[in-house]
This record gives C-alpha cells, structure tokens and sequence, in this order.
C-alpha cells in the first residue's frame, strides 16, 4: 500500500478513535505527546492535520499528518508508523472497485431494515435541528434560501420510516426537495 493511499483512506478521526482520544467541541484535546494541563493540541478534521500549541511539546511547530501522528504516538520510526497505521486501516486489504455496471445489488431484508433504521434516525436529526427549533432561526433560514416552511413541516411530520423501501423514500424525497422552492 503506498503512503498516499494510506493517506486518504486514514481519516484524522480514525487514529483518534483507535486510540481513544475524544476532542471537545472546539476541535482540541489535551496533547498526548507530552504533559499536557490545557488542551493545546487542535485538531483539522478538513485537513487530516494536527498541531500542538505548546513550547513544551516535541511536534511544537510542526504540522503533524496521520502518520505523523501516528509516528509520535507510537514513539517509533516512519515506517513503523506506516506499518501501524495499515494495522489501523485493518490490515493490507486492497480497496474494492467501483462496481460499473447497472447490476443492482440483492439486499436482504435486514439489510433494508438497517438502512431504514439509519435514514430514520437521520432524518429526525435534521428534523430537529431545523424545524423543531423554538427560537424560529431555522424557519429565517430556510425561508432565506427561498424554501417553503410549511411544506417542510409537513414533509417532517411523515416518517420515513414508514416506507417500504428507504432508497425510494430518498430519491423520491431529493425529487420534491426541488418542488420546495417558491
């Protein structure tokens, strides 16, 4: 596997979850590369970067990728830390192909529940975060990008669970997301 494989199929977030590391809600945690009180290690999820703030630190001006951080985590050499990082992306499995063809794929029953189960929960993030609001800045917001609040509203007040099938539900929901628009 080469380097800039592993460096786009190794997100930021990963090496933190493997390690156990949980930022706040700034995008900071306490440096695990040296005693840390404050948290001076800031974290680009955009970039796949870190970079710790403190003098104390040995990364201290350096901007560190996964592999860096890897590196400095597992106190090891780059290839080393190459190694481990193939570990963390699970192992030396080849990335599968994009299938090509217009074969549809045979899901289960299961499988269509679960994708149900996830586009419900989801959807109920967003209809939350957006409609149910108290303080009415989402309903200035949407009518901002000239959409139709009450059509939403009611497009919210159904569930998608409901459906049979959660992948019509999508697509035929992205087809009146169109119609929203003044």
């Amino acid at each position: 596997m080469e380097i800039t494989d592993i460096k786009s199929r190794l997100s930021l977030a990963t090496v933190l979850h493997y390690y156990g590391l949980k930022p706040d809600k700034n995008m900071r945690l306490q440096c695990p590369f040296h005693d840390d009180k404050s948290q001076s290690l800031q974290l680009y999820y955009k970039t796949h970067t870190a970079y710790c703030f403190s003098t104390n630190c040995k990364t201290h001006g350096k901007s560190l990728d996964v592999i860096d951080f890897v590196m400095h985590k597992e106190n090891c050499d780059k290839h080393n830390a190459l190694l481990k990082s193939v570990e963390i992306l699970g192992g030396n499995k080849q990335q599968k192909p994009v299938q090509t063809t217009n074969e549809t794929k045979t899901t289960t029953p299961e499988d269509s529940i679960q994708r149900q189960e996830t586009l419900s929960k989801i959807f109920t993030y967003f209809r939350n975060g957006f409609i149910v609001r108290h303080d009415n800045k989402a309903a200035i917001y949407l009518q901002s990008r000239n959409l139709n609040v009450s059509k939403l509203q009611h497009l919210c007040s159904n569930r998608i669970g409901q459906c049979n099938n959660a992948r019509a539900h999508f697509t035929q929901s992205r087809r009146t997301a169109l119609h929203f628009h003044q």
